[in-house]
């Protein structure tokens, strides 16, 4: 009877798709380190330090009018970390899923972001990105799908943010 459940396991687990062992859950929570990337996240880099980074003339021109005074205006002190960036920051994660609750398949992947108490979803349910006229927002238009172990998530829609805290901008558009 053992020789026959095993090979029941066995058979069980050959037959299955290899995408239901590609999926990783990564709910929980999660704080940031800071480990060779602190002269990055705390101090910030040196002005026209774009090192690796692909520009175009127009961002590396508005990199290097950049003034870090600027963020004392008030109007400024609570400006919102586009998505790219804010993972990189000061912050705490809560991550969880949402699953259809009839079918438990995986519809999004929710990120709670505790810096600017941003919420963030994944849509993994296939769904197309909206067209380009629609709304851009701070955490954009994310869909995701695993890709062996690794999620890939494609993010459109976010209105221009920080690369960098030297004032290298991540746009909507080609700057």
């Amino acid at each position: 009877m053992r020789g026959v459940t095993r090979w029941i396991l066995l058979a069980s687990l050959v037959a299955a798709p290899a995408s239901a062992y590609a999926q990783v859950d990564l709910s929980g929570s999660w704080g940031a380190r800071f480990q060779e990337d602190q002269p990055e996240r705390i101090p910030g880099p040196e002005l026209g330090d774009y090192l690796g980074l692909p520009i175009t003339d127009g961002a590396r021109q508005w990199a290097l009018s950049w003034d870090p005074s600027r963020l004392t205006l008030p109007e400024h002190q609570c400006q919102v970390h586009v998505a790219p960036y804010i993972y990189r920051g000061p912050l705490q994660l809560r991550i969880w899923e949402e699953r259809d609750p009839n079918t438990q398949v995986l519809i999004a992947i929710k990120n709670y972001i505790s810096t600017y108490e941003q919420t963030r979803t994944i849509w993994m349910d296939g769904r197309p990105h909206p067209p380009e006229w629609a709304a851009h927002t701070w955490e954009g238009f994310s869909t995701g799908k695993f890709e062996g172990d690794m999620l890939t998530v494609t993010t459109t829609h976010i209105k221009q943010g920080w690369v960098r805290r030297n004032g290298l901008p991540r746009a909507t558009r080609r700057i």
